[in-house]
């Protein structure tokens, strides 16, 4: 199954797929817990399983994979979930053993080969199913599917399978089951942070007081097939392998392996289910009640303060734009100033954003800007430049506002014509 990065999925992906495959598509490229049970349909369909030929299927603890809908489509058509323990599937998954080296080998080849015949193009999403085709017919083959069900010791079932040295690596971080201790009935004198080791069966180097010994006193396995002979000393003792601290706590969920497909664990996933769905209801109604309190809020137009400096909004009186004027006494405009000059049409009425270039008796010689369009909030911070041979006279009463003195962004000779209000402009017609 193919999942591609795309929010929709077009058939055009598939070409050249390999025969029977399936196709999906999420925001992300990762499966979720929609497609999961589309793979899970698309499994049962090749697979042909029932309740009377129920089916084992083996999977690590991704979220997806644990989800109710799966796990009831699962059970309802007699599919078996184990999840393998955490931080185990590059051991225990057959895919990762013995499929997933070779098919990555032969898919970089088949892509090498794509480059060269196709020289000076780059592989898009539509050539990925057609390469994994060449790859996966090699790889994926009979041979190394049962190779992986028996290297794992799946099947035939073999517990042993991992000899000791495979655990080596964990004994730095290996730490007593606390749950297995027997409660301390007074201080504990060791030193060691996770509390003192369990205590073992004693064994042939136990019983040998010549044995080398471990930081602990007890016989490594690597020390303890090392003849005795006087004056030895273990590396061990000389520079100890270091310990994890005690694990911190956190939020996040202890998984484990399970069959998820059982009932109890059943049960615990439809609770923890049920749990989300009432904490996404109860944000989709705190989400409406906010909304509610936003439209009961009566509506007030502002526009920011007069001073340059200033990106602190100042409410005006409920009037609608289209009846803001200015006063008529307002003569307090000045050589330098920017103000919202109204123009009346036939049918509607339309403002523009002057400079005040001269100040006479009645009317002022007006500089006009134009707006420049595209920016993403082009209303919260307007940015205007100089409209060339457009200068007129404009009577002191159809000044609407006086806009507070803008910015100038500078650096090029371009750049040095362009004026950004500190002021929202929203809804009043600016042209």
């Amino acid at each position: 199954m193919f999942v591609f990065p795309r929010v929709r999925f077009k058939d055009d992906f598939m070409i050249g797929a390999p025969p029977g495959a399936k196709g999906a598509s999420t925001r992300t490229g990762w499966m979720n817990e929609d497609t999961w049970p589309e793979f899970l349909d698309h499994l049962i369909q090749h697979t042909q399983c029932t309740p009377d030929r129920p089916m084992l299927l083996i999977l690590d603890n991704l979220k997806a994979h644990i989800s109710l809908k799966a796990v009831e489509k699962a059970k309802s058509n007699r599919i078996v979930m184990l999840t393998l323990p955490p931080h185990t599937s590059h051991r225990m998954q057959p895919l990762d053993v013995t499929a997933y080296g070779p098919f990555k080998t032969l898919y970089n080849r088949a892509l090498d080969g794509w480059m060269r015949s196709n020289p000076g193009k780059t592989v898009s999403i539509y050539q990925i199913a057609g390469l994994v085709n060449e790859a996966f017919l090699s790889a994926v083959k009979p041979r190394n599917i049962t190779s992986g069900f028996k290297s794992t010791g799946i099947f035939p079932y073999n517990r042993d399978i991992f000899p000791e040295e495979a655990f080596a690596p964990s004994m730095v971080s290996d730490r007593p089951n606390p749950e297995l201790q027997p409660a301390s009935t007074g201080p504990s004198t060791s030193d060691d942070p996770d509390g003192p080791l369990p205590a073992d069966e004693p064994t042939a180097a136990d019983a040998n007081p010549s044995t080398p010994r471990g930081p602990h006193g007890c016989a490594s396995p690597a020390d303890s097939d090392v003849p005795s002979r006087p004056g030895y000393v273990s590396p061990r003792e000389i520079l100890p392998l270091p310990k994890c601290p005690p694990r911190a706590q956190t939020k996040r969920k202890r998984v484990k392996t399970a069959i998820l497909t059982d009932t109890p664990e059943k049960q615990a996933i439809e609770k923890t289910n049920e749990e989300r769905q009432k904490k996404l209801a109860g944000k989709k109604q705190n989400s409406k009640e906010k909304g509610k309190l936003k439209k009961k809020a009566p509506k007030r137009k502002i526009i920011d303060s007069s001073s340059e400096e200033s990106d602190v909004p100042v409410p005006l009186d409920d009037e609608s734009p289209e009846d803001e004027r200015s006063d008529p006494g307002n003569t307090d405009l000045n050589v330098g100033d920017f103000v919202l000059v109204n123009f009346a049409t036939k049918h509607r009425s339309l403002r523009y954003v002057g400079m005040v270039k001269k100040v006479e008796d009645d009317e002022i010689l007006t500089q006009f800007l134009r707006r420049i369009q595209g920016n993403r909030k082009q209303w919260e911070r307007p940015t205007f430049a100089i409209k060339e041979n457009d200068v007129a006279h404009v009577p002191k009463g159809d000044v609407v506002k006086k806009l507070p003195q803008p910015n100038r962004p500078g650096g090029t000779t371009r750049r040095e014509q362009l004026f950004t209000f500190p002021c929202n402009l929203q809804g009043w017609n600016v042209e």
